[in-house]
């Protein structure tokens, strides 16, 4: 009988078994740490973030939601380097395990994901750093709140690396000395930027035109569709977006469509000149008492005269401002006015003239009568 039995098992023996089982021992604990907080992770982004929008949801907590999405990524992040640190932590490599650097590494994160957490808040799609400020009595427009939100993520950012920086002792009141000479070098390089910054402020603070207005400015008509520090976005009505500095905008004229409460209409309506004397008082009385009773239009302002004797036609002027602001409700104004008239003129006879010419000679033409055809001649053919 053998004195150790050695069983063998694909060629590993248990002898070997056991010499590997030795040697993997010490990294079993930072395994399982690291297991352990990988499905910490899982659990809390299938099951508790769940839990907590359903909860949220029967609660009716106002900032809950927002709170939710913001800081879901930064703590699922914060989770993975967790368990990397609890790995270390558990690792017999003591060399790094001991080394402060880790705690600094650890705390400097921590910083990060929960600075990451107030970037999110901060953006108006979140929208709670805007309902802090409206509930405190500030009100916003959306143009100001994307400027107020960039504002406060240039702020977080500058934070976030203070506080870093101070994790890992380095002195940071040389650097905040050296801001004000690098502050005159960046505003004596960047002036045209600096220009744009200022032109943001004194288009939201003048409110010339907000988001969704149709204005016209430096040449170029559109709808405004974004505000932001450099820059104002217009999409015009060939659907192209034009980027407009705001530095040229707070120094140009600037035409707001939109600010109107009223449209004018002004057209010439010209009638043919078999038009009796009759005719034209009675017509220009009973187009002018329509404009007057029509719901569309305003009362006062209201212009219908016999103005010329044009070229071709008998001119009547019609001037009015229609209630419509908007394109779309102007142009059924304007449809319902003309229909309108053109049932005036059938009921009254008359008939809308058009640019002719009428040519007189002096002497009358004498017109030449074509000469009867002639039979052709006859060919006699000799066989």
């Amino acid at each position: 009988m053998l004195q150790y039995l050695q069983i063998s098992f694909r060629g590993v023996t248990t002898m070997d078994l056991d010499a590997l089982f030795i040697l993997l021992q010490p990294w079993l604990r930072p395994f399982l740490a690291f297991v352990f907080f990988t499905f910490l992770r899982y659990f809390y982004r299938a099951v508790l973030l769940r839990v907590l929008h359903r909860f949220n949801s029967k609660t009716s907590f106002e900032y809950g939601e927002d709170l939710l999405n913001a800081f879901e990524k930064p703590v699922h992040f914060f989770l993975f380097i967790f368990a990397i640190y609890a790995a270390l932590n558990c690792s017999p490599l003591t060399f790094i395990a001991d080394h402060p650097s880790i705690d600094q590494l650890l705390r400097s994160f921590f910083i990060i994901c929960f600075i990451w957490g107030l970037y999110n808040l901060s953006d108006t799609t979140h929208g709670i750093a805007m309902k802090v400020l409206l509930k405190a009595g500030v009100e916003f427009d959306l143009a100001l709140s994307n400027v107020v939100s960039t504002t406060l993520r240039i702020l977080l950012i500058i934070l976030g690396f203070v506080m870093i920086a101070k994790e890992w002792n380095y002195d940071i009141t040389g650097f905040i000395a050296s801001l004000s000479i690098g502050s005159l070098a960046v505003a004596l390089a960047a002036k045209d930027s600096l220009a744009n910054v200022f032109g943001s402020l004194v288009i939201i603070i003048d409110k010339p035109f907000v988001i969704g207005d149709w204005i016209s400015a430096n040449g170029i008509e559109g709808t405004v569709e974004k505000i932001t520090f450099r820059s104002t976005c217009l999409r015009t009505f060939p659907q192209e977006l034009v980027y407009i500095p705001n530095s040229l905008l707070s120094n140009t004229a600037i035409t707001n469509f939109s600010k109107r409460e009223k449209r004018r209409l002004d057209f010439v309506l010209g009638l043919t000149y078999d038009t009796t004397y009759q005719q034209m008082e009675k017509f220009v009385g009973r187009l002018r008492e329509y404009l007057m009773h029509h719901d569309g239009v305003y009362d006062d302002g209201i212009t219908v005269n016999f103005q010329d004797f044009g070229g071709s036609s008998l001119d009547i002027r019609i001037i009015c401002y229609t209630k419509a602001s908007a394109y779309a409700s102007f142009m059924d104004v304007r449809q319902q006015i003309n229909i309108d008239i053109m049932k005036m003129l059938e009921e009254e006879n008359l008939g809308c003239a058009f640019p002719s010419t009428s040519v007189y000679f002096e002497t009358p033409l004498v017109q030449k009568q074509a000469a009867p055809p002639t039979d052709a001649p006859k060919t006699e053919v000799q066989a």
